[in-house]
């Protein structure tokens, strides 16, 4: 017989942190449902936490990062299924021009002239000719309509004041590649985008205060930016400037060391691909003494972390937070329970 409450049950909050690398500051992303996600910052000074604002769509935090003292955070979201104007305009005028699928099958279907999958490529070249020509002929239009105040697009990259997201510098993305971005400094940072959208991507809000910082040689070579990237592309960076040693390993996916103050290794794992359970990029944890022996199996920790300010471990596990001090016998304590919180129209008190 099927467990029915367990059927039933509500899977927990998915969560995600980033703890700032000077001070008490920290921001906690709260997922759940699939399309709603919650901002919350964290004072680990006290381990308080105040809800920021909630975003109806996506924010991928492995793009995201807090400046060094957490005062601002930089963050990749996305709303599917929203068209921006410019693109309404054109889609529609090239199907106006030579129609859609649909229509071309209708066609085939006439004259059958030849075998289908090239008639059908064909109509792709067509399409992306006149694509091209209709994006030439309204280019200044598009320009003025990228510049106004009612332009939108559904994925976009910001910098807020942490735990908001009311955007104090904003560029429009379009696209799930890429994305997000890392600090230098407190006013600082990289753009996590190929150097040739730089001239093409227009802020629709820009605070002169903070400061884009060209991608250096370093950055293109070693992690890949400027390429077409997901979230490793930026969580690989974060990582490693935080004190994870990449371990090279001949089994798949990515894996990471840390070495605490106490000479224990905070060990973190990418499998890698697609789970049933998870989504692409999860990860799993474990604790190690000085001799490599296992203290603590988190493989069902979805975020951890060592708490240089507390000097303890703080990681995520069935919605919660927890922090877990060095020294035995090892005791979690739960921070905050994050799964029975609802969405909330908040305005950002800026």
């Amino acid at each position: 017989m099927f467990d029915t409450k367990t059927q039933n049950a509500k899977p927990p909050a998915r969560l995600h942190a980033i703890l700032a690398r000077r001070g008490p500051n920290a921001v906690v992303f709260r997922r759940g449902p699939s399309d709603k996600v919650a901002v919350i910052g964290w004072d680990r000074s006290n381990d308080t936490f105040a809800l920021g604002q909630w975003l109806r769509g996506r924010i991928y935090p492995l793009r995201c990062d807090l400046s060094p003292k957490g005062e601002h955070l930089i963050y990749f979201a996305a709303k599917y299924g929203r068209v921006n104007p410019v693109e309404k305009i054109v889609r529609e005028e090239v199907e106006r021009r030579v129609g859609n699928f649909y229509n071309w099958y209708d066609e085939w279907q006439r004259n059958q002239t030849s075998d289908f999958e090239s008639f059908i490529e064909a109509k792709h070249r067509e399409a992306e000719h006149e694509e091209k020509l209709i994006r030439d002929e309204h280019r200044q239009e598009f320009q003025r309509m990228e510049q106004s105040a009612d332009y939108h697009d559904y994925s976009w990259t910001a910098i807020s004041r942490t735990p908001y997201l009311k955007a104090l510098s904003l560029w429009w993305h379009g696209t799930g590649w890429n994305g997000g971005g890392i600090f230098e400094s407190e006013r600082e940072f990289y753009l996590n985008r190929p150097p040739e959208w730089i001239a093409k991507t227009i802020p629709g809000v820009q605070d002169r205060r903070l400061k884009e910082l060209p991608l250096t040689d370093y950055l293109k070579k070693e992690q890949g930016w400027g390429t077409r990237g997901e979230c490793m592309m930026v969580y690989d960076f974060r990582l490693e400037r935080d004190g994870w040693q990449y371990l090279e390993n001949a089994k798949p996916g990515w894996f990471y060391e840390k070495t605490l103050s106490n000479g224990w290794i905070l060990r973190k794992e990418f499998p890698g691909g697609y789970e049933s359970r998870h989504e692409i990029y999860w990860e799993r944890h474990c604790l190690l003494d000085a001799d490599g022996k296992v203290l603590m199996d988190g493989m069902d920790w979805r975020w951890a972390e060592y708490d240089t300010y507390r000097k303890r471990i703080v990681y995520a596990e069935n919605g919660a937070i927890y922090a877990l001090e060095l020294k035995l016998p090892l005791e979690p304590k739960q921070l905050y329970d994050f799964n029975g919180m609802a969405y909330q129209r908040i305005t950002a008190p800026y």
